[in-house]
């Protein structure tokens, strides 16, 4: 796996996701300039053909990605390559993650429960 060479910032966007055996609903974990993750309960598979509409909280419009590409699966979560956008879709996504906190490793979700426990020595 490549590393990303695009700095990432820590999103909980709902977005409708649209492909070809169907559609649904999913959060943005992260964000990127040429990307995302995404969480779903839909059934999706690498190299898998999306429209995305994502819904910004500080934008009055959602974002549109009117082509992506599934680039990795693994418990609900896909890393997704946004492949065709507007380019003022394209600037509105890049202002976000320059205005936006960095993350150096996107960070455990708030709905995320974590399963270790203190052992008694």
């Amino acid at each position: 796996m490549q590393p990303r060479c695009r700095p990432r910032v820590t999103v909980g966007y709902p977005a409708s996701i649209q492909s070809d055996t169907g559609t649904g609903e999913g959060v943005l974990l992260d964000l990127s300039s040429t990307g995302c993750r995404l969480r779903s309960n839909i059934i999706l598979s690498a190299g898998a053909y999306l429209a995305l509409r994502i819904d910004v909280a500080q934008e009055p419009a959602p974002l549109a990605v009117e082509v992506s590409v599934v680039r990795w699966c693994k418990d609900g979560n896909f890393g997704v390559e946004f492949l065709r956008y507007s380019q003022g879709d394209r600037e509105r996504v890049t202002n976000l993650v320059a205005t936006l906190p960095s993350t150096g490793i996107p960070a455990q979700p708030a709905y995320a429960v974590s399963t270790l426990t203190a052992v008694a020595s």
